[in-house]
């Protein structure tokens, strides 16, 4: 996040931008509320990491 990113003076991270480096995790769940009601249970949908989707 860009607070975090601040908060360790780093400037590489924290944005989105045109070429900036992104990972994203998706959840197969209705809502991020979910996830307090289903501890230990795998949600994940899809992961990708520098670009690529990781399996």
């Amino acid at each position: 996040t860009a607070g975090g990113a601040r908060a360790l003076r780093r400037t590489d991270v924290g944005h989105l931008g045109v070429g900036a480096r992104a990972d994203v995790h998706v959840l197969g769940a209705p809502s991020y509320i979910h996830l307090a009601y289903r501890p230990g249970v795998p949600l994940t949908s899809a992961v990708w990491k520098v670009g690529a989707r990781y399996v």
